[in-house]
């Protein structure tokens, strides 16, 4: 359970960012690049404002359970409010019902916003921890970081020096190809080095569970995968994530500092090919030198490798689309042998210090940013805002026009019935046809009723099953039953008025034993549907 203690303290997100917490420590986003002011009054906004965030949470979790539907707005207006929430159990609640949305088709319309919502809300409650797993998991959550949300998220990460997490943060932009900014790229640099120089082995071995023969238990399944390795979403090896992370974000290296960078991120990955292009580049430049320290870890890591030929086959291209790259033992042949000499010849080893490098570029490049992105910070907010205001206009104008043509549907069907009964003995016929029309419940022979002036064929009706070929009784009412034609239904002599042939001249009458044949064949005694439902109904 937690309380915000900044509630108590705040008339405005002012005592939020409270000066007190980062006093020592150096604060890499300005306050105007974060835009407190604006995100305060884009929170102001009536519809926000009427929204008790315990009655939302109840109301749409009871939609998803019952109707499996709510809309994108709900589940916005629920990101933005969720500031508001006073214990940790709501913050799961609302956890489960992005779960649950998720699965909706109402899911298309995920809008950046609900993104950047929970990233500033988690910041304001102390849980951007709980962030983690939620960007880590995009078929449950679906959530997806935009450069500003990002940009916040690492800056309360390193703030704290908490470079694990924020290289987390890293690796899922890398995977989603969202590292374009400048600064996101550099806070990226600064939290992935600084991760990869406090990081133990520990830190890089796999969570995985080998399972034991014993534990292995075989389900059968409708179809096996090929395996593939498509060494990007597939990879799972930590250290090449970070190393991957780290190429991708020095990709547009200018200087020694990121192309060093950049090689340090192909040998954690273990692309030797690629080291071998990034000295290459080195070679033909004569403003470009590399770290000392890059190149140390670069011998060691070539030594001590080891062929594996499960690793070599994964590393093969799977498509037409992925370029053939140099087999690392080729790679290191050509970097031992031949650039390495070279390297040293031309004096293109030197010292630097990377850390003190990826700190003064995160400010440099935190300064241009508080120049020329702080408006766009605030115009996406107001754009999201306005959004927002015009996807509720929206909805209230759909709504109203459904109650019109539910209230004009009502209005027709009781001007129908008003004037059923002005115009009735105009439309007397009509209105009898109508309701002879209509299917019965049950519509057994027994169970049918029948007009009062066909008195021969009610009585027909009381004495004479469909069924079964059985007289009960003399249709005529003077007439009394022989005992030979009670016990033997065959002998009978031949009755032309039977139930079924009432409507029919002689000519159609049918003998009694090709009834009995085509009752054997599933057919109706006359070999015609019933006449009732010829006739009557």
């Amino acid at each position: 359970m937690f309380r915000l203690a900044q509630y108590a303290l705040r008339g405005s997100h002012h005592a939020i960012k409270k000066s007190f917490l980062y006093s020592n420590v150096r604060m890499y986003l300005s306050d105007a690049y974060q835009a407190f002011d604006k995100w305060d009054e884009s929170l102001s906004s009536e519809i926000l404002q009427k929204t008790n965030i315990s009655e939302l949470l109840i109301d749409v979790e009871d939609k998803l359970i019952r109707k499996k539907y709510v809309s994108s707005l709900d589940i916005e207006i629920l990101a933005a409010k969720l500031t508001h929430v006073e214990t940790t159990e709501d913050l799961k609640l609302a956890e489960t019902i992005l779960e649950k949305f998720r699965r909706t088709p109402e899911a298309l319309e995920f809008q950046p916003s609900l993104a950047y919502s929970l990233v500033r809300n988690y910041l304001d409650l102390g849980q951007k921890e709980r962030l983690l797993p939620i960007l880590h998991d995009k078929v449950k959550y679906g959530i997806f970081l935009d450069r500003f949300s990002a940009n916040l998220l690492l800056n309360a990460f390193l703030l704290e020096k908490k470079y694990k997490e924020a290289a987390q943060v890293c690796t899922d932009l890398m995977l989603q190809d969202e590292g374009d900014d400048q600064l996101t790229g550099a806070l990226g640099l600064n939290a992935c080095y600084n991760y990869y120089l406090i990081a133990t082995d520990e830190d890089f071995k796999s969570t995985q569970i080998e399972e034991e023969d014993e534990d292995i238990v075989k389900v059968k399944v409708n179809f096996v995968r090929n395996h593939t390795n498509d060494d990007h979403f597939d990879l799972t090896d930590k250290r090449k994530l970070l190393g991957k992370t780290i190429a991708y974000l020095s990709r547009d290296a200018n200087n020694s500092s990121i192309i060093s960078l950049q090689i340090l991120g192909n040998i954690l990955y273990k692309k030797f090919g690629r080291v071998c292009d990034s000295l290459q580049i080195i070679l033909n430049n004569d403003q470009l030198q590399v770290d000392e320290t890059i190149i140390k870890i670069l011998e060691k890591e070539l030594d001590e490798y080891v062929y594996n030929p499960i690793e070599a086959k994964e590393s093969l291209p799977q498509s037409p689309y992925r370029h053939l790259e140099l087999i690392p033992e080729a790679a290191r042949d050509i970097i031992k042998e031949k650039l390495l000499p070279q390297f040293r010849q031309k004096n293109k080893i030197i010292s630097l210090n990377l850390k003190e490098f990826v700190e003064k570029n995160l400010i440099e490049i935190a300064t241009l940013a508080d120049k020329y992105d702080t408006k766009k910070h605030e115009q996406q907010i107001s754009i999201w805002t306005r959004e927002r205001q015009e996807q509720l206009d929206d909805q209230i104008r759909r709504f109203i026009i459904d109650q019109k043509k539910l209230n004009l549907i009502e209005r027709l069907r009781l001007l129908e019935e008003r004037d059923e009964l002005l115009n009735f003995f105009e439309n007397e016929s009509k209105i009898i046809m109508h309701s002879q029309d209509k299917a019965f419940a049950d519509e057994s022979f027994e169970n049918i009723r029948t007009q009062g002036e066909h008195e021969y064929f009610e009585l027909a009706r009381q004495h004479y099953h469909w069924d079964r070929m059985e007289p009960r009784r003399s249709l005529h009412l003077d007439k009394k039953l022989r005992d030979e034609e009670m016990s033997d239904v065959r002998n009978w002599p031949p009755y032309k008025y039977l139930a079924e042939n009432w409507k029919y001249d002689l000519a159609d009458y049918v003998p009694l034993n090709e009834k009995m044949k085509r009752r054997k064949e599933n057919l109706p005694p006359s070999g015609k549907p019933p006449y009732y439902k010829q006739h009557f109904f």
